[in-house]
């Protein structure tokens, strides 16, 4: 080749193809899966009464937000599978008492790990400042101290949790003496899984906040694969195997040790050449108190809110169960796990979408573009309205179809629950205005008001207006669901005024 000195063999023929293409040999090595770059736009003020989505903006939280949205969906399936499972047990009597129990299983798990697992609020926020900043090492830096926290908390949450939980079902589980013994037997399994979820979160976090949110998809896609495996042959059993069937108990066992390949799967991530390079996670001397300080200061108030969350629903929960207990059964109960796993469905999504806006939100403040943070915020809340209006029709459309999904071997599960289906369509939209901007308030730093929130709203208007519509006076299903409905427009309205307001642009992190 003229112009250059002799070279020899493949190492030749790569030096003439890359002058030939004008490029560096360099440039012929395999492209690294591109970043998304969140403040590259300009700072222009959000237009909030434009109908036309802003395609810079929608097609940046898209790319963010696909990969975590299929990973908490693919996560959700994990414990979602229980309820499918259980729900196609033999005995139809035995599979609506385990989905009763369910209802109070899952929220309890959430309770205690996710308080726990609000660590990742607080890394996620710390993460995208310092990357927007420049700053990669800092980045670091900031997983290793959050990962000190998740250690220490996520143990601790375990031994509460476990030891707290006969007495917690006992209290909340009204339906039926089986509710209450299936419910306890779970929650205790489950909890045994606690530190592995806060590790996975803390990890999330911290890969979220530089941008690779598909990191904790392929955690969550491995879990799934493993559990749905395990659950299978625990629940059902395998007599050519010599595997007896665990029903409720297989599916807890199941699910806990699921909780710890998610967590494997992180770990083993963070050790690849490129991001321990550049990022130096594992140092000793990145311990600082000033960062676990300020991680646990977010994480109190994000789990605070997390708590009042599930505490809330648990006495939703133990109202469904005197309307059983009036009643008899535990139709009512296993028709209200069926309605929240189907509008998990839904919020599974929006909050993922939510925690790629937090990220942008968080980047857009650490790159100095207030307006920028407003505009990912709205522009995430249009999208998302506009799936809702979709999925809000097949609610009213085919609420017996949907629930029966949960439910095929007891019909009347679904005819409980599909009047209450069609009311929850009817709070889609500012369902996604509150969870959609509660994570963005997050990725801000505006962590306490989204506790306070919260906490007036689960306390002053779910748990007493449900009580009020549902045993009370007598509405049953539709009076608990109706309450909940009302609670769910007014967090998407206190959400939307304090994110319309700019006292969140100003928080220092």
């Amino acid at each position: 080749m003229r112009g250059h000195a002799p070279a020899s063999g493949g190492g030749a023929r790569r030096l003439s193809l890359a002058a030939r293409w004008g490029k560096s040999p360099c440039a012929l090595a395999p492209r690294k899966r591109p970043q998304v770059n969140l403040t590259d736009l300009g700072d222009e003020p959000p237009r909030l009464l434009r109908l036309r989505l802003e395609g810079p903006i929608v097609s940046r939280v898209l790319r963010l937000g696909s990969w975590v949205m299929l990973a908490m969906v693919t996560q959700f399936l994990v414990n979602a599978a229980d309820t499918f499972m259980v729900g196609r047990l033999p005995d139809r009597e035995s599979a609506t008492a385990a989905q009763a129990a369910l209802g109070l299983g899952m929220p309890l798990f959430w309770a205690v790990g996710g308080f726990f697992s609000a660590v990742a609020f607080g890394t996620q926020a710390l993460t995208a400042r310092r990357y927007a900043e420049g700053k990669p090492e800092a980045a670091g830096q900031v997983l290793f101290n959050s990962l000190v926290v998740a250690v220490l908390a996520g143990t601790f949450g375990m031994v509460v949790g476990y030891i707290f939980t006969p007495d917690a079902v006992s209290f909340l589980a009204q339906a039926s003496p089986r509710q209450a013994e299936l419910g306890t037997m779970y929650t205790k399994l489950r909890m045994l899984g606690v530190p592995a979820m806060v590790l996975t979160f803390s990890y999330k976090a911290f890969f979220d906040g530089i941008g690779k949110t598909y990191v904790h998809l392929w955690a969550a896609l491995s879990m799934n694969i493993v559990n749905i495996v395990i659950n299978y042959f625990l629940i059902f059993g395998n007599e050519a195997l010599g595997i007896p069937s665990m029903g409720l108990y297989g599916a807890g066992l199941a699910s806990a040790l699921t909780t710890y390949i998610g967590a494997l799967v992180m770990v083993l991530y963070s050790l690849r050449r490129e991001l321990a390079a550049k990022y130096r996670f594992y140092r000793l001397s990145h311990f600082n108190r000033a960062i676990t300080g300020t991680i646990v200061r977010l994480m109190v108030p994000s789990g605070s809110a997390t708590v009042i969350l599930m505490a809330g629903f648990l006495l939703f929960m133990r109202f469904v169960g005197q309307i059983d207990a009036i009643e008899g059964g535990n139709t009512n109960s296993a028709a209200t796990k069926a309605i929240m796993d189907t509008a998990a469905l839904c919020f599974m999504p929006l909050i993922a979408f939510g925690t790629a806006t937090a990220t942008a939100v968080s980047q857009s403040l650490g790159a100095g573009k207030p307006n920028l943070a407003a505009r990912y915020g709205w522009e995430s809340v249009r999208l998302g309205i506009l799936a809702m209006l979709v999925i809000g029709s097949l609610f009213l459309a085919f609420p017996h179809e949907i629930l029966s999904v949960w439910s095929p071997n007891d019909p009347a599960v679904a005819e409980a629950g599909a009047n209450s289906l069609r009311l929850i369509a009817s709070a889609l939209p500012l369902m996604v205005v509150g969870l959609v901007l509660s994570q963005a308030l997050y990725g801000a730093g505006a962590n306490t008001y989204v506790m306070v929130v919260e906490g007036i709203l689960h306390f002053g208007v779910l748990v007493p207006l449900s009580w009020l519509l549902g045993p009370y006076l007598g509405y049953g299903m539709v009076g608990v669901w109706a309450a909940a409905t009302i609670y769910v427009n007014c967090l998407g309205l206190a959400m939307g005024l304090k994110f319309l307001g700019k006292g969140w642009r100003h928080i220092r992190l």
